[in-house]
């Protein structure tokens, strides 16, 4: 079990960086010490043992990637989060190499540096569980259709050719892949997840393939681009029905050829890396529909996994359930409820769950905290996606207090609310939606996803 108080250690070379964070995770609970540069902070790793390491980039004579690297070498098991304001494509895949738990470009608000800690505490403790027949490299089941799936990864992951996983948003493809990773010969290699609904059009070359300094305007430096940082490991083309044809052509290329030249190179280079594909539609579907190659299809489907939705295995909610409720009251800094009440577990049963797995655990962990005894009840169940076909699904309680409870509890309900039903109006279009909402593309991935409303 990890500790609910966990040990951080901070490093900026701005104290009043220093101080925002260390009064932000103080105030949260953790045991938090700092150091003001990479050179101090090394001499701290010497000689105490830390579980996060949450440095700043940039700094003089140690800066946060050689920090990473050599923390990590004393420490493996240390999860280390980048923060920086002069994020470069290059410095993210260096540290993502070197097994990075996140790189975030400042300004960052505090929800996100805590829902980052929370995150590696749930990872933490995932790690010190011991794997049993329903659980496997963090998926959880124990119907006959994960059954299936736990015993096709081992199998899988010896294979060389592509992997195609399909299921609905929020069933775990990403999951599954890097169990795939983890259960394959390459598992101490980089494991690089390439968004293809994400790459601007006119940065594709340059995003996968990288660039050499001067070949366009504003190219300061040479690039690794993304492909090549997955030599010798496995990449994720994530959401590759959404990717555009341009981009689905250059993939087939690549995949064929195994080999790539950045922008302003003539030189190609040999990359070795295995493949592995998740769409959240059928993606033969989208080839009967124009809209998808047939080449690149069969390319992919070397080997196709379904995983099935929630609503498709409703035996493992209350197994999932319980796991998510346990998971997060070991990572809790504060009592939450710690069991399930027969009535609440009724209702989540018969819940259609269009968000699938990761609608149940956020929901799981809002009502842990909404709960007003050690057992969630019916009345502690904050469904923020369409309501269950038997009329049991419901929203905030009109007659609840909203004073009465946690500011960004309230914050995320109206959120994902919001979110859904625009995301629902532009049918998934994550442009559109943008363009519609005037918020940044990037926010309305980061925050869909978080909500379990895309992949």
């Amino acid at each position: 079990m990890v500790n609910r108080h966990t040990r951080i250690l901070v490093v900026d070379d701005e104290p009043d960086m220093v101080t925002t964070l260390k009064d932000l995770l103080v105030g949260e609970g953790h045991q938090v010490d700092v150091a003001y540069g990479g050179d101090e902070a090394l001499n701290i790793l010497q000689n105490k043992e830390y579980e996060i390491l949450l440095t700043d980039l940039s700094m003089p004579h140690v800066n946060g990637v050689d920090l990473l690297r050599q923390g990590k070498e004393h420490y493996p098991d240390l999860e280390v989060v980048i923060i920086t304001g002069y994020g470069t494509i290059e410095s993210a895949i260096e540290a993502t190499r070197l097994g990075a738990f996140n790189y975030m470009i400042k300004p960052v608000e505090p929800q996100d540096i805590l829902s980052n800690i929370t995150r590696i505490k749930e990872l933490l403790s995932l790690k010190k569980c011991n794997e049993s027949d329903d659980i496997f490299h963090g998926m959880v089941g124990q119907s006959q259709a994960m059954q299936r799936v736990f015993r096709l990864i081992p199998k899988l992951a010896q294979l060389e050719s592509p992997i195609l996983i399909q299921g609905e948003t929020g069933t775990g493809k990403e999951l599954l892949a890097r169990a795939l990773h983890a259960c394959s010969r390459r598992r101490n290699e980089p494991f690089i997840p390439l968004d293809c609904g994400a790459l601007p059009e006119s940065l594709l070359e340059s995003e996968l393939f990288g660039h050499k300094q001067g070949s366009f305007t504003g190219s300061l430096s040479d690039r690794m681009g993304l492909i090549e940082a997955a030599d010798h490991g496995c990449l994720l083309l994530d959401e590759i029905g959404n990717a555009s044809f341009h981009l689905q052509t250059m993939l087939l290329r690549v995949i064929e050829e195994k080999r790539v030249r950045k922008v302003g190179n003539n030189a190609y280079k040999n990359v070795d890396f295995c493949v592995i594909a998740a769409a959240n539609m059928p993606l033969l579907s989208q080839v009967e529909a124009g809209v998808f190659r047939e080449d690149l299809y069969y390319r992919l489907c070397g080997f196709v996994v379904e995983l099935p939705s929630l609503r498709e295995r409703q035996e493992d909610i209350p197994l999932l359930a319980g796991y998510f409720l346990r998971q997060f009251a070991e990572c809790a800094d504060r009592p939450v409820a710690k069991e399930i009440a027969p009535e609440a577990m009724d209702v989540l049963t018969s819940y259609a769950w269009p968000g699938n797995v990761r609608e149940l655990r956020l929901l799981i962990e809002r009502a842990a905290v909404l709960a007003e005894g050690p057992v969630i009840r019916r009345r502690d169940l904050v469904f923020l996606g369409p309501k269950a076909d038997t009329g049991q699904g419901f929203m905030l309680e009109k007659s609840r207090n909203l004073a009465d409870l946690p500011f960004y509890t309230v914050v995320e309900d109206v959120e994902k609310r919001y979110l859904s039903d625009l995301l629902e109006k532009v049918e998934g279009n994550i442009s559109q939606a943008s363009r519609l909402s005037g918020a940044s593309r990037k926010t309305i991935r980061e925050k869909g996803k978080r909500y379990g409303l895309l992949d």
